[in-house]
């Protein structure tokens, strides 16, 4: 009895070393399979910094980029992963980029993210302006990574044109600054890799890119209202991030001017404008629509470099509107939460809408409504500098 029971533990730990040898073999013959070879560096993410609170990064981001400089802050490698039409691995709750166990010697290492919608390569075959990242190379300092947005040469009056081509901004993240634990200057990690030992580690994403959508309506003829009667710009010098996400300051004015315009109606009980058409019957006034989208918003210090929100009369040449941007979006950011920082309300808010009601030449009120939120706040014409 006791020569059978030797005999059954002995073949019980034959079993055990060959399915503990078949483990490790599978680790070397399926290199995909991360849960099954914990080993090496994975990077997830997370895009929970927007006024919703929750994590969009599976349906807001299509490709991300992370970046790895040593302890010293030198660029040692990078690697990217993106959506295609075939796959789709950022749509994974589970998605990182992993480094395999050895791909990175034993050291310390600062990693940092962009991301995008598309793959990088795909954003710069679009049309319109693209966001440039400096092209690294191994031991170049991290400060030398910057992105830089296409722009048109210098004007006289010291701008430079955002080319939209009738597109919109391709949407960019950059990595969040992780203040949780006191201040930190660099928005990176720091991680230590030691080979044969799993490391795992969350980047946070800030969304850069902002959508802001105008809509002007006249007050005392609303049928007089029409697009092609209105420049619209923001005009910003936030044309080149820094590798902390700070704009440049040396950098050009930008003029960003809307990619999309049209025209709606709505029945009033306004009296027929002057302009109406002949046989117009109904009383119709008009909303002009104004579509643009900007780089990073930021508020300032003095105020007056904040960007600034211009709307110019084709036919008089005067500016029915002339605005500081930030200050004016500050008074939504009061109505959401007055306790929030106004920058904290800028990066965390993509989506903004801006419906101006003019009196003749010039604006009485602003209605400020924010992403998908029911809200509104209404604004009075006031200095805003």
């Amino acid at each position: 009895m006791k020569k059978m029971k030797r005999l059954w533990t002995k073949a019980m730990t034959i079993t055990a070393i060959g399915g503990f040898t078949t483990l490790l073999s599978g680790c070397n013959m399926m290199e995909t399979d991360l849960s099954a070879c914990p080993m090496g560096l994975y990077v997830h993410f997370k895009y929970d910094y927007n006024i919703e609170r929750a994590d969009m990064f599976a349906d807001h981001v299509g490709s991300v980029t992370v970046y790895v400089f040593d302890e010293n802050g030198k660029f040692v490698t990078q690697k990217e992963e993106s959506n295609t039409a075939e796959s789709k691995p950022l749509k994974s709750k589970d998605f990182c980029v992993h480094f395999a166990d050895g791909e990175l010697p034993e050291g310390t290492y600062q990693i940092l993210a962009l991301a995008q919608q598309k793959s990088y390569t795909e954003c710069l075959a679009t049309n319109g302006a693209k966001f440039r990242r400096t092209e690294l190379q191994p031991g170049e300092p991290m400060e030398n990574l910057r992105i830089r947005l296409d722009r048109e040469a210098v004007t006289a009056d010291g701008t430079a044109n955002v080319p939209h081509e009738g597109m919109p901004l391709d949407t960019l993240f950059t990595t969040l600054k992780d203040t949780s634990k006191g201040p930190k200057l660099l928005p990176v990690d720091t991680v230590t890799l030691k080979k044969g030992y799993e490391v795992r580690d969350t980047l946070k994403l800030i969304r850069d890119t902002k959508q802001i959508h105008i809509s002007l309506r006249q007050t005392e003829d609303p049928a007089s209202m029409a697009a092609e009667r209105y420049d619209v710009c923001i005009i910003d010098r936030n044309g080149t991030l820094l590798f902390d996400n700070e704009t440049d300051a040396t950098d050009n004015l930008l003029h960003y001017s809307p990619f999309s315009i049209w025209d709606t109606e709505y029945e009033t009980n306004a009296a027929p404008s002057a302009r109406a058409e002949e046989g117009e019957t109904n009383h119709i006034g008009r909303t002009a629509h104004f579509q643009l989208s900007t780089s990073r918003l930021v508020n300032r210090t003095p105020a007056t470099d904040n960007a600034r929100l211009i709307i110019t009369s084709r036919e008089t040449g005067e500016k029915v509107v002339d605005v500081n941007l930030p200050a004016l979006l500050n008074d939504a950011r009061n109505y959401y939460d007055q306790f929030m920082p106004l920058q904290e309300f800028l990066d965390r808010e993509y989506r903004y809408n801006l419906d101006f009601f003019l009196a003749g030449g010039r604006w009485t009120y602003v209605n400020i409504s924010i992403g998908v939120l029911s809200w509104s706040v209404r604004v009075q014409n006031v200095v805003l500098e």
